[in-house]
């Protein structure tokens, strides 16, 4: 699930960029003015997004979570994440759907995907480091701590610097400018997805920062923790 999530976040990015580049930055924008090309590589990304999170619901909150006889067993944290998922879909299909909002849906994705790949990196280390075959690996914990200290970096320069900014921005446009090209009604069903998600990650911000607090990068760096 892990190596899957950094390769929809890899190919995912570099094509948000350079679609998010490519066009006026106008997050209520309608599709039929841009380009053909620009079209179809609009649906193409978020088809492509949308795809992904229905496997990563399903094998996430469904088949990892199965219990015999019980069925899916979630977690709060779980729940959090099936319902960001769903929440996610729900904005980028009606955003094809009327056509206009897709850089919206865009620029908030490139944000909330861009710690993804490290993310996951960090996700893979931690397995690895409960195998009985790395056991003697002691480059491994090393590597691990680093790669959380500046996933940890990454995710509060994400979620508290540019996030807020990005999303009242959103907010912004979608209810005062774009009323013509997004329905009212639409945009304001919207702005809990926004919102919803930059609240919900106040937790993982708190979390990150006491990594970083507690890690090398705050208490001497290389030298004082080892090298890799």
């Amino acid at each position: 699930a892990c190596l899957t999530s950094i390769c929809h976040s890899s190919l995912l990015l570099p094509g948000l960029l350079a679609m998010l580049l490519s066009q006026k930055y106008v997050p209520s924008a309608k599709l039929q003015d841009s380009p053909q090309w620009y079209q179809e590589a609009m649906h193409a990304l978020l088809g492509f997004c949308t795809g992904y999170m229905i496997y990563d619901s399903f094998m996430g909150y469904v088949v990892e979570a199965w219990q015999p006889g019980v069925g899916p067993v979630l977690s709060g944290d779980d729940w959090m994440f099936l319902g960001h998922h769903i929440l996610t879909t729900l904005y980028m299909t009606s955003s094809r759907w009327v056509k206009a909002g897709h850089i919206s849906a865009m620029a908030l994705m490139y944000n909330g995907e861009f710690s993804a790949p490290i993310m996951n990196v960090h996700f893979v280390l931690e397995k690895a480091m409960e195998q009985d075959c790395y056991k003697g690996a002691t480059w491994l914990p090393t590597l691990f701590t680093y790669n959380e200290q500046v996933f940890s970096l990454l995710y509060i320069i994400c979620r508290v610097f540019v996030s807020p900014f990005v999303i009242g921005h959103v907010t912004y446009d979608l209810l005062i400018r774009g009323r013509k090209n997004v329905p009212l009604w639409l945009s304001i069903c919207w702005m809990p997805m926004c919102w919803g998600v930059q609240f919900g990650s106040i937790p993982w911000i708190y979390t990150c920062i006491d990594t970083l607090k507690n890690g090398p990068l705050m208490n001497g760096g290389v030298g004082a923790h080892g090298e890799l």
